[in-house]
This record gives C-alpha cells, structure tokens and sequence, in this order.
C-alpha cells in the first residue's frame, strides 16, 4: 500500500513540474502496465463494435479475419510471421523506421 502512495505523490510533483515528460512516466509505471493498457483498450473497441453492429477485425492463426455483426468469420488475408531468428538478423534497435509496402 505505501508503494500506491509513493507513486501518487511521484505523479503529483512531476504535473507540477513544467518540464514533465512522457519519459518520466514510462519509467516509473509498474511492469505491464501499458499490456494492460492496451488490453483494456482493445476490450472497449470490440464492446463498442458490437453494440453499433460494426464488423470486429483480428488476427487468428496467421489469419486477418472479420467477424461479421451476426457472428460470421470471414478470412481475409494470411500474415507471414517472420521467425524469432529472422528478427534477430535484422539488428532493430529502438528508434528505428520500419518501411512496410502495401501489397495490391
């Protein structure tokens, strides 16, 4: 409990600050904070498709599909996953742009 606190009052004084940066945030939360995040986001935009009987997109086994308001899959398109040794040959490092082509 005394840890919430902390973390209250750390907050508190870097709203105060004027100079505050995303950065202060982000080191500071606790571990999966932003998977939850995250979570809860694609948790609300699925709930509010279905309440307007919008189409909901997702990736199911290597597959791009829709699910339709009346409960129907349709699958559009299939993902080639690149292997972990694949990423790995790549050298990414933070910060790095990514050029992704649309395929037609």
């Amino acid at each position: 409990m005394a840890g919430k606190h902390n973390r209250a009052r750390y907050f508190q004084q870097l709203k105060r600050r004027r100079n505050a940066d995303l950065l202060d945030f982000e080191e500071h939360m606790p571990a999966g904070f932003f998977n939850e995040i995250g979570k809860q986001a694609a948790t609300n935009a699925i709930n509010e498709n279905k309440a307007m009987n919008l189409p909901i997109t997702f990736l199911k086994e290597d597959w791009v599909v829709v699910q339709l308001p009346n409960g129907t899959l349709k699958q559009i398109s299939q993902v080639q996953l690149p292997t972990s040794d694949e990423l790995r040959q790549k050298n990414l490092v933070k910060g790095a742009v990514i050029h992704v082509s649309r395929k037609n």
